[in-house]
């Protein structure tokens, strides 16, 4: 265990020295993906604000869904799901990343660590483009803004630290596995619907709450409402938190391990 912390400590130190590469191939890595378009990397931003408003227009006008008391619906599933697509495109993204610079494994002395981060990152840049817009929308519907919107950074920074666990965990198997994007496309469709996103959970109660709870993205989402809509103290989500941080402490762990086991295979197989 001491030898595991110590690689990952080195891992750490690794991240910190690349932060500047890692910048630029996230960067280059938004660019790329529209860069035959013509509105280029404006895409990354409009593509899911559209997602959001069609849930929108849905949940308000389609099913006419909304909450017995609070505020109006659509606020809910906004700050909701605002940090679901930043965490869906970063494991799913994250996953993906050692497969889609391939060009780069059989580079000598070059850190494939880095490279599902880069993908979280790339995540994490069109996020702060939408939370922006969140903010917007919150503003236009009357909602003040608090302090405890500060509270989001600590949510935010514990949602890129799991996505970043399970993006080498599944970076690595990828590279063996094929099938792995296909299987992981469906247990994310799963794992929305299983998250209080476009449901509340004040609807559930007993022993479905507590299974609920075990979710790990449900601590993010209901953080990410209550920094931006009810201004709760982040003490509200005890002991969410604990239980957040400890099943965040060992994927990171078991992702880096598994990365750094297989990690001197990728060539061969690639």
């Amino acid at each position: 265990m001491t030898n595991e912390l110590r690689r990952f400590a080195s891992l750490v130190r690794t991240l910190y020295r690349q932060r500047s590469l890692i910048w630029q191939l996230a960067v280059h890595d938004l660019r790329s993906r529209y860069a035959s378009t013509l509105l280029g990397g404006v895409w990354a931003i409009v593509s899911p604000a559209v997602t959001i408003l069609v849930f929108w227009f849905v949940s308000v006008y389609g099913l006419r869904l909304s909450l017995q008391d609070g505020p109006p619906y659509f606020l809910v599933l906004f700050c909701g799901f605002v940090p679901w697509m930043m965490f869906s495109d970063a494991v799913m993204g994250g996953a993906s990343g050692v497969l889609s610079h391939a060009y780069l494994v059989k580079k000598i002395a070059f850190p494939l660590e880095i490279l599902p981060i880069v993908k979280v990152v790339s995540a994490v840049i069109v996020h702060v483009f939408l939370v922006a817009l969140l903010i917007l929308i919150l503003l236009a519907s009357g909602v003040p803004p608090t302090v405890h919107y500060l509270d989001a950074i600590y949510f935010l920074v514990a949602m890129v630290v799991f996505a970043a666990g399970l993006a080498w965990l599944f970076s690595a198997l990828h590279v063996f596995s094929r099938d792995l994007a296909h299987a992981l496309g469906a247990v994310m469709t799963i794992w929305f619907w299983a998250t209080p996103i476009l449901w509340p959970l004040q609807n559930v109660n007993g022993t479905a709450r507590a299974i609920v709870h075990l979710n790990p993205i449900v601590f993010v989402v209901e953080g990410y409402r209550n920094a931006f809509l009810y201004a709760r103290p982040l003490s509200t989500l005890w002991p969410l938190d604990v239980y957040f941080w400890v099943l965040t402490t060992a994927v990171v762990l078991i992702g880096a391990s598994v990365f750094r086991r297989l990690k001197p295979h990728f060539a061969d197989v690639l």
